[in-house]
């Protein structure tokens, strides 16, 4: 049975206008669909337009052209109010800078994506405490991010991202501040998590060990997915 479609890109472009008069193409005509419940990995050389593309999909930006539709509704549509209503209900953000609040604890911070839901307090403690004890980081729970390893950090990122239980989780080399081994534990977590809750990962990263833990990995090279790459992380 065919599974559903909950990323699908359309003839999508993004081109950036420089002040020489030169036009970047990061994102060119492209086209792509993604399943629900898939972790789909993209690789390519910086500048090959990957974050653009994963930026374009959270609706973190907008397409210069094209359309990309997910969960059956075309977001390059929505006005500013709806695209973060949309980023908050259906996307999980984990970022390689982490992009944790520095005076938050670790459970402070997961609250706070929490904060814009209807769960009352004591609700909003438990299912943080439950997202950090599953990411390994039980005896973390009061530790500012400062006091954190870089894995660790990660990790509680990833618990945040997981807060709202989003239908897709998008991933920004977030392995690219970690050693190999932990690297691999934050890619095993990730991995673990949408096979366990369905959700669907779209990954960008340079670290070729992911190729352990995808389901289908793609190459990207002059903002577009190639049919017949050479493989860069071989």
């Amino acid at each position: 049975m065919q599974k559903n479609i909950i990323i699908q890109l359309d003839q999508l472009t993004k081109t950036y206008h420089l002040k020489t008069g030169e036009q970047i193409h990061a994102v060119n005509n492209l086209n792509l669909t993604i399943p629900q419940g898939e972790f789909c990995t993209i690789i390519g050389a910086s500048g090959s337009g990957k974050t653009t593309l994963l930026n374009l999909i959270g609706g973190l930006d907008k397409p210069t052209s094209g359309s990309v539709i997910v969960d059956g509704e075309d977001i390059s549509k929505l006005n500013e109010r709806d695209t973060v209503k949309f980023r908050r209900e259906k996307v999980g953000f984990v970022f390689q800078s982490f992009n944790l609040i520095q005076t938050l604890t670790a459970t402070e911070n997961i609250e706070a994506a929490l904060a814009p839901s209807e769960m009352a307090d004591s609700e909003r403690i438990n299912h943080a405490l439950t997202l950090l004890e599953s990411v390994g980081l039980k005896s973390r729970i009061n530790h500012l991010p400062n006091e954190l390893s870089a894995g660790e950090q990660q990790r509680v990122a990833i618990a945040r991202a997981l807060a709202n239980k989003p239908k897709i989780l998008l991933l920004d080399e977030p392995t690219g501040n970690l050693d190999t081994a932990t690297g691999k534990e934050i890619m095993k977590i990730c991995h673990c998590a949408s096979k366990q809750n369905g959700q669907t990962v779209l990954a960008v990263t340079h670290a070729s060990y992911v190729k352990e833990f995808t389901d289908r990995l793609l190459y990207m090279q002059d903002g577009k997915i190639q049919t017949n790459p050479v493989d860069p992380i071989n």
